[in-house]
């Protein structure tokens, strides 16, 4: 059974030219899991939504700035073997998930990546904070400086959305 999230989006701010049928607004909660389960997910999600002045992206420059987070470089030192495995990854399986999920508009063949409205959604879950190398702790065995508490109160309002019903 699944249940119905409060992860929507305003469907009006969005203007669409998409005519094969209604555009989707909301999102299961189980799929949105889904789709943060993975770090390279989360990461394709953040530059999108970190680049949102773009209304297109080029699948190659995608993968080349996911791969020089994961290797914590720039894409000008990533090597060939480094850019490949997110490429492939990404083309394979990861963009091919977000569009089967209505959360960007993925033409494979000319590898061409349109974030959709519903990509809004997930904001809230990507802050830097919420990093794939961030360790979660139980309150007092944080081993981070204090200065981190706004940021652990931030980070427990966002998962604690997660299970309003």
């Amino acid at each position: 059974m699944s249940v119905q999230t409060d992860f929507e989006y305003d469907a009006s701010e969005q203007e669409t030219a998409d005519t094969d049928g209604p555009t989707r607004t909301s999102i299961e909660k189980d799929d949105a899991f889904h789709i943060l389960q993975n770090s390279r997910r989360r990461a394709v999600l953040r530059y999108l939504l970190d680049h949102d002045e773009e209304d297109r992206f080029v699948m190659r420059d995608l993968a080349e700035e996911v791969a020089a987070w994961e290797h914590d470089t720039t894409v000008q030192q990533l090597v060939s073997d480094e850019r490949q495995r997110v490429y492939i990854a990404l083309y394979q399986s990861h963009l091919p998930k977000l569009d089967d999920h209505d959360v960007i508009e993925y033409n494979q063949s000319r590898g061409v990546v349109e974030p959709t409205g519903l990509i809004e959604v997930f904001e809230p879950y990507l802050e830097e904070s919420l990093h794939a190398d961030t360790d979660l702790a139980v309150d007092g065995t944080d081993t981070h400086e204090e200065s981190d508490e706004r940021s652990e109160g931030r980070f427990t309002g966002t998962v604690s959305s997660l299970f309003k019903r």
